[in-house]
């Protein structure tokens, strides 16, 4: 049995890891958009040029984006998948220690910056 601050101790790393698998799991939903991004403006060339507020992205762009991401996101699934669950397990872990030690210190936030 662990005493309090060793308890915090891991619970401190847990969060840490947790918040990595996050940035994982972030940063691999980043690529994937970025990449149909890429794929549908080198794909799709723009005819002319407007207005610098106007925006070059018409409808059919949107659903060539949609299908490149479904396309890119269907192939990289089984890496999607793991790291989801992989959250999903570490945070419960996570919040089964705090209830069996009934650490009640808030729980860090994510943020992907």
């Amino acid at each position: 049995m662990m005493i309090h601050h060793e308890a915090r101790r891991a619970l401190a790393r847990m969060e840490d890891r947790l918040r990595e698998t996050r940035h994982n799991l972030y940063e691999l939903e980043r690529f994937l958009r970025d990449r149909a991004e890429a794929e549908t403006i080198s794909s799709r060339p723009k005819k002319r040029r407007y207005n610098r507020r106007m925006t070059n992205w018409a409808g059919a762009d949107e659903q060539a984006y949609c299908q490149f991401l479904a396309r890119l996101t269907d192939s990289a699934a089984a890496d999607l998948d793991r790291l989801r669950g992989k959250v999903e397990r570490q945070d419960a872990a996570i919040e089964a220690l705090r209830e069996k030690y009934r650490v009640n210190a808030e729980r860090p936030i994510f943020s992907h910056l």
